[in-house]
Formats: C-alpha cells, sequence, structure tokens
C-alpha cells in the first residue's frame, strides 16, 4: 500500500479549491437542491484544498495547543478521552515529573495551575484530511488538521 502524500503548491491547492466551488455551483445550476450531495461533497472539498494550502503556505505547519511549563514544553499530548472530553497525556518522566499521568484542558485549569503549567498555541508540522463519523446521511465529515511530527509535540515551536 502507498501511502506517501502528494504535495502540490498552495496555488495547485487553490486551483483545485475554486475547481471544486465551480463543479458546486454547477450541480446547483443543473439541478437546483436536488444535488445537494454533490454540492455538500464539492465544499467540503474545495475546503481540504483551501487547508493544505495554508498548511503549505505555512511551511508545512499549522497551529495547535501545546502545554507549556515557562517556556520549555511539556511532552504531552491531547487525548479524548471515555467521557467524551479531552485531557493532556503527559509522557511517562513528565508524569512522574508533576505526579499524574492525565492532566485536564482548559486556560482556566486550577491543576495546571497548580502544578505551573500553561497552554499555549504553537507551530508544529502539519497535514489536513477528511475525517468523520457515522454512515450515510446520519454522518458527519469534516476537515481535521493534525500533527505528522512528533506526538508529544517536542518538534513544535512555541507561537510569541
Amino acid at each position: 500500500m502507498n501511502t506517501q502524500i502528494e504535495i502540490k503548491t498552495a496555488a495547485e491547492y487553490r486551483a483545485e479549491a475554486a475547481a471544486s466551488l465551480q463543479e458546486r455551483e454547477d450541480s446547483f445550476q443543473r439541478c437546483d437542491t436536488d444535488g445537494f450531495l454533490t454540492q455538500w461533497s464539492c465544499g467540503l472539498n474545495a475546503d481540504l484544498a483551501r487547508t493544505r494550502a495554508n498548511i503549505v503556505e505555512a511551511g508545512n505547519t499549522a497551529i495547535f495547543l501545546g502545554l507549556y511549563d515557562g517556556e520549555r514544553r511539556v511532552r504531552a499530548r491531547e487525548v479524548f478521552t471515555q467521557y467524551g472530553t479531552y485531557c493532556w497525556l503527559l509522557d511517562d518522566e513528565e508524569a512522574a515529573r508533576y505526579g499524574r499521568k492525565f492532566l485536564p484542558m482548559g486556560e482556566n485549569s486550577r491543576v495546571q495551575k497548580k502544578l505551573g503549567l500553561r497552554e499555549a498555541n504553537e507551530s508544529a508540522p502539519a497535514w489536513a484530511k477528511l475525517d468523520g463519523h457515522g454512515t450515510g446521511l446520519s454522518g458527519n465529515a469534516w476537515v481535521a488538521t493534525f500533527r505528522t511530527g512528533d506526538k508529544w509535540g517536542s518538534d513544535a515551536q512555541l507561537v510569541k
């Protein structure tokens, strides 16, 4: 299986987005709202192409949330919990340092403040894909930006 990603230029992605939007408009003109699935998917693909263009223009990076102790990036990543929320998962070394494996997310977290931690925007290697859940018309789909580098964020740069 070939998992190689073809990276285009930002201009090529923007042209792809424009073509998808034109295809959506053409579908609407041909069939009014009867072609809503075609129109919806063309709009979604246009969003994907625009997001990829933005990532390429930013040097194949995007903005994410990171966990910091002063200026030091804590080796932590966001995880989705069984309770339907997100939290920080610390790697083993960081968990030993802070005495916890999981930390609540949010700028108002009392736990983070007590430990001297804070959340901040960071730039990290990234890419975009279509993501979703469910099936058929009962499903949801969206453009998701994800990290392509170190899952713990050690390759991220703090955005000041």
